[in-house]
């Protein structure tokens, strides 16, 4: 092989890893940005649910109700934290398969641009 096939490979080999490398930091970008926009609005549900136990049991007027508003209260946010949960598996997921399929991409053309010809 001569230095110019040499010189050649090698700078296509550098931008393969250049753009693969650019090509992985938006993956990871997206999935953290989604992560904490689903986060931030998780906590944004979790403080309106805050703030609606503090009204009702300003307004409770027995101790059965409030009972009665904690236990609702109570259910609302385990559903919510379960739904939150599920949302939050979704965007790793997602992040996950934007991953495997870049890596299948990636380690297939590295493999055809470090072949000898």
């Amino acid at each position: 092989m001569t230095s110019d096939k040499i010189t050649k490979k090698m700078t296509e080999m550098t931008r393969l890893m250049i753009d693969s490398i650019t090509e992985l930091q938006k993956i990871n970008d997206n999935t953290v940005r989604e992560l904490a926009k689903q986060q931030l609005d998780a906590i944004e549900e979790f403080n309106a649910t805050g703030a609606r136990q503090l009204d009702e049991l300003a307004s409770a007027k027995s101790a059965k109700e409030l009972l009665t508003t904690q236990t609702e209260i109570a259910a609302e946010v385990a559903k919510d934290m379960k739904a939150n949960a599920m949302r939050a598996m979704e965007v790793l997921s997602q992040g996950q398969k934007e991953l495997k399929t870049f890596l299948d991409k990636n380690v297939q053309q590295f493999i055809e641009k470090t072949k000898v010809k």
